[in-house]
């Protein structure tokens, strides 16, 4: 996987900004960088807002190229994965640091199918709202 190199956080906020205005190419919206606008969300935002950004951004993105596919479940798996790995993370380091990191230790997408077995992740239910992991028993954080 393409791993960004980051040397500022004005770096990671144009990926921010090409991701909102559906700038980026659906091939070139990697799964690095969707870590990369994920982790700028969790750091700027309280967990339940950085969820809702996340989510309508996806949802403006696939529909602007034409596309369906939104999912719930794993957006928000993401997102709650992310956000428990950022908060364990010492405060002080920077933001920079911080997203280099998280898109280091979860560059396999594959991470998801330790806590969820494929048919139940990819059934329709849980494209269209939050399911906990039928696999782990890994309490993920309440964010609504």
């Amino acid at each position: 996987m393409e791993r960004p190199i980051y040397r500022s956080d004005s770096e990671i906020r144009d990926v921010v900004e090409m991701f909102e205005s559906c700038s980026f190419a659906l091939q070139e919206f990697t799964h690095a960088r969707h870590l990369t606008v994920a982790c700028w969300y969790l750091c700027a935002l309280p967990p339940d807002q950085a969820l809702g950004r996340m989510r309508v951004g996806l949802q403006r993105f696939i529909t602007h190229h034409g596309r369906q596919g939104y999912h719930e479940t794993i957006t928000r798996f993401w997102m709650e994965l992310l956000g428990e790995f950022l908060r364990n993370l010492p405060e002080e380091i920077s933001m920079v640091e911080k997203t280099s990191r998280a898109v280091e230790a979860h560059s396999n997408k594959e991470i998801l199918f330790r806590y969820y077995s494929r048919e139940f992740v990819m059934s329709e239910a849980a494209r269209k709202e939050w399911i906990e992991p039928d696999l782990s028993s890994w309490k993920l954080l309440e964010t609504k």
